[in-house]
């Protein structure tokens, strides 16, 4: 894909976003329609767009890698979130951490790539999401909660952890397309028309989605947290891009999409993780924004640059 047409493609899903965010403005949305949106998303389009983009796809030694590889970038940015907090109080210790590491995967970046990107590296895209979800479900919240002094949060505990990772329809998706992909099966023809039919809505949605949810007014509170997470988190993925894109034994176009998708936003359960964790929320919300801005950019000029 040339530069022009890569830009034009990015173009296209920023307009979405810019669109549900001025509607909302407008006053033809509201919060509570991002929230129905975002179910419909996570529960039904998202699953379906898995299964079309999974269909013919054979589990490879290079999806194995990336999950792998995944769970190591997971690993290592919890353990920076850690670090830059030490000696802070006990909730700014807590909300850094549970921020440095969370990927915003099902409803922004795969989303986002799937247009332009081919099966194998769709596949690739999931495996990376899967190994992400189980840090921000699992040990961020167990990281948090001992840096804070306390127990277990709320998810913390491997019980909670899988109850969580196995109610979720997104997961539960990739766990049966791995199965099948496995075993060389196919799902029915008409399993698959319905499918495609879903999936081809879930780009959409989640712009639309995220530009009804996206805010630009940031408070005074917790700005130095705010630019810990950030530097953190950006500094982390650009190590790990380049140690992906010179070293990682895994075709160019794969590597492209892993090195696009590492500047993912931070997730937008992560603000809701926080709360429950005794964190502050109203930080996370802010960083949440930030990173979406920061991540928008950053995904559209790699997506325009990097060479196939």
């Amino acid at each position: 894909m040339d530069l022009w047409a890569s830009l034009s493609n990015s173009g296209v899903y920023l307009a979405v976003l810019a669109g549900g965010y001025l509607l909302k403005r407008a006053g033809l949305f509201r919060v509570q329609d991002a929230r129905f949106l975002s179910a419909v998303i996570m529960n039904i389009t998202l699953p379906a767009a898995i299964v079309k983009g999974f269909a013919g796809v054979e589990l490879s030694g290079v999806l194995l890698l990336t999950f792998v590889f995944s769970f190591l970038v997971s690993l290592m940015l919890v353990c920076t979130g850690a670090v830059l907090s030490r000696g802070r109080p006990a909730v700014e210790r807590g909300t850094t951490i549970l921020n440095t590491n969370t990927f915003n995967c099902g409803n922004f970046a795969i989303p986002f790539l799937s247009g332009v990107v081919s099966s194998e590296s769709f596949a690739a895209m999931c495996m990376f999401d899967v190994g992400a979800a189980i840090f921000t479900y699992g040990p961020n919240a167990a990281v948090a909660q001992r840096a804070m002094g306390g127990g277990k949060g709320r998810g913390a505990g491997l019980g909670s952890v899988l109850k969580k990772l196995f109610t979720t329809p997104t997961f539960l998706v990739y766990v049966a397309m791995v199965a099948l992909s496995l075993l060389h099966w196919e799902l029915p023809g008409f399993v698959m028309n319905v499918a495609v039919m879903a999936g081809n809505a879930n780009s959409f949605l989640a712009m639309l989605c995220i530009g009804i949810l996206f805010e630009v007014r940031f408070p005074r509170e917790g700005r130095a947290t705010v630019a810990r997470v950030l530097a953190g988190r950006y500094t982390v993925c650009a190590l790990a891009a380049v140690v992906l894109w010179l070293w990682l034994p895994v075709p160019r176009e794969v590597a492209r999409t892993l090195v696009v998708m590492l500047f993912a936003p931070v997730a937008s359960c992560a603000p809701m993780i926080t709360i429950e964790n005794g964190c502050d929320g109203t930080v996370a919300a802010v960083i949440n924004s930030i990173s979406m801005v920061l991540s928008i950019t950053i995904m559209t000029l790699l997506l325009a640059v990097l060479p196939v």
